[in-house]
């Protein structure tokens, strides 16, 4: 048959002003000859499955099973022995920044200081808006090669704001015109939840702000207007290519810089029937906002439509920072000439104990899924006596990151209901990271992401990828999971679990995907291999092939699901 007319495929319909699907195909279609993989205990493998002209799933086992469903009228599609999953879903990710960071001047990591002035001039030719804006700087190596680094921005750049986020999302650097316009050249007290560096010599802004402190920057980089929100979503479109591309067919972004137009970026991809995932978004709590203000913001941007590719229904609440910036809340200090020197000797707070409680509790109860970043075990610690202080109906709620848990509370995941995000990333678990951690807290980095041992006590474990800070990939990450030799997943179809039915329960739409059954929606991934049976050190070699949202290809280079 000929291809029918893609508007025909994808009608839509308005439900509560968000575009969905509504005809898929033209006829029932039943997947078989493929290796399916259910994550169903109840019927864990099957050879076909039987998908309705709306997307929903008809029947999963043998091919008369799905013929019977389907009738006479479907149409069979041959996987040739190919396998099939749920759709993965990455509950961490940060996907407008993402897009935004590849368009934006790219700066290495640990360059030379040389190489890093030279991107800067590049950039600032090149270079059409207001301020010059580029991504990828590692703070720590900066400050290594220069302990002033503003005076270096400024003498190429003495009156033009500049401002250079760094690779991991927790800091910038700017100059003296970036410095003035937020207000930080005269400040000599930190904003909330937030760091300005400063000069040892003359106590003034050495250009590096950490934390929170980059976000008002942010916010005036990134102010929203049409042509900024344009921008945003235009860098939005390639990262949702690459997520089909993974078979990657449900997120969380948390990012949710609301001041930056961020929901107005993620409406218009629903708008233009450009949204090829299901999105259950976060919103960001400002340390430095007025609490009744902010709450107020933050109501009128709640969504929480079920049967909406969109929702903003959770928010991102920032206890601590990260461990290699020293702002990791820990209970013992970190070591002593280790890493950035800033005063905070076991890291660092975005709000006080008071108040995140505050916030935990009315965000709760304003129907919001609290979603906590933590990295170090005392924000861990401080993360669950917010969440026993809170209201459980919207949850589960979730700690993500956990790279130091106190054993004391591994308990506590499963007595609260909170679930434990990880991101085990082979950049995130190599040895070389371990051994570069160890230089700030010693040997506790040898208990790092305590999966294994949280899923074991009986916490429910969610793998997502912190994209784009680790790699994206779930064939890349569930490899990774399975051949860390401690605190990793037990075996393949736990990390698959990790990465489909468990975060399907974390974002509330377990009755609808996370597993292929009759009922649910057809969103799976095609993969070239059964990842099951292969050797477990070429999982990440294996290549998705397809993926499927509500039986809807959104991504199908070989057309196998053509009409």
């Amino acid at each position: 048959m000929s291809r029918i007319d893609m508007k025909t495929v994808f009608a839509v319909v308005l439900v509560a002003g968000v575009c969905m699907p509504s005809v898929i195909w033209a006829a029932p279609v039943v997947v078989t000859n493929a290796k399916i993989h259910t994550v169903n205990p109840s019927r864990a493998s099957a050879q076909a499955i039987a998908i309705d002209d709306n997307g929903v799933i008809l029947a999963v086992g043998t091919e008369e099973e799905a013929l019977a469903a389907a009738g006479k009228q479907a149409r069979l599609v041959d996987l040739r022995g190919m396998s099939v999953l749920p759709g993965f879903q990455d509950a961490h990710m940060h996907l407008i920044e993402a897009g935004v960071n590849e368009i934006l001047c790219s700066f290495e990591p640990f360059d030379t200081l040389g190489n890093t002035l030279a991107t800067v001039e590049d950039c600032m030719a090149s270079s059409k808006t207001d301020w010059v804006l580029g991504s990828g700087v590692s703070m720590t190596n900066l400050l290594d090669q220069d302990d002033n680094p503003i005076a270096l921005l400024d003498e190429t750049s003495p009156d033009r704001p500049v401002l250079i986020l760094d690779d991991i999302g927790h800091g910038a650097w700017a100059n003296s015109a970036a410095m003035r316009a937020a207000g930080y050249d005269v400040a000599d007290v930190n904003p909330s939840g937030g760091i300005i560096l400063r000069n040892k010599k003359t106590g003034k802004p050495n250009g590096i702000v950490l934390e929170n402190a980059q976000q008002r920057l942010r916010n005036l980089a990134f102010p929203a207007t049409a042509e900024n929100i344009e921008f945003a979503y235009e860098s939005l479109l390639p990262t949702l290519e690459t997520l089909a591309e993974n078979g990657i067919t449900s997120v969380s972004d948390a990012g949710g810089f609301w001041p930056q137009g961020h929901v107005e970026v993620w409406r218009k991809a629903v708008a233009q029937d450009t949204l090829t995932v299901r999105a259950s978004n976060a919103l960001y709590i400002y340390p430095d906002l007025a609490f009744d203000e902010q709450m107020a913001a933050l109501r009128k941007l709640y969504s929480n439509d079920a049967s909406s590719l969109l929702r903003f229904n959770q928010a991102k609440i920032y206890v601590d920072g990260i461990l290699e910036q020293r702002t990791g809340s820990v209970m013992q200090p970190y070591r002593k000439g280790a890493g950035i020197d800033h005063g905070f000797d076991s890291g660092f707070l975005y709000f006080d104990v008071s108040t995140l409680n505050r916030y935990s509790s009315a965000l709760s109860k304003a129907g919001f899924q609290l979603h906590y970043h933590v990295t170090g075990d005392r924000g861990a610690r401080l993360a669950l006596d917010a969440i026993e202080q809170s209201d459980p109906q919207p949850g589960p709620h979730r700690l993500t990151h956990l790279y130091l848990v106190d054993k004391a509370d591994y308990g506590r995941f499963k007595q609260l209901g909170v679930v434990a995000d990880f991101q085990l990333a082979p950049s995130s678990i190599n040895a070389e990271y371990i051994q570069f951690i160890r230089g700030f807290i010693g040997q506790r980095a040898e208990h790092l992401m305590p999966a294994r041992a949280l899923a074991a006590s009986g916490a429910e474990v969610v793998m997502s990828s912190d994209f784009d800070a680790d790699e994206l990939s779930p064939l890349v990450k569930i490899q990774a999971a399975v051949t860390r030799k401690d605190n990793g997943a037990a075996d393949v179809a736990t990390a698959i679990e990790w990465m489909t039915i468990n975060p399907a329960r974390l974002l509330r739409q377990d009755k609808t995907t996370g597993s292929l059954e009759v009922g649910k929606l057809a969103d799976l991934v095609v993969i070239d291999r059964d990842i099951l049976s292969i050797p477990i050190r070429e999982i990440a070699k294996a290549k998705v092939m397809a993926t499927l949202l509500q039986g809807r290809p959104v991504y199908d280079p070989e057309r196998l699901f053509k009409e």
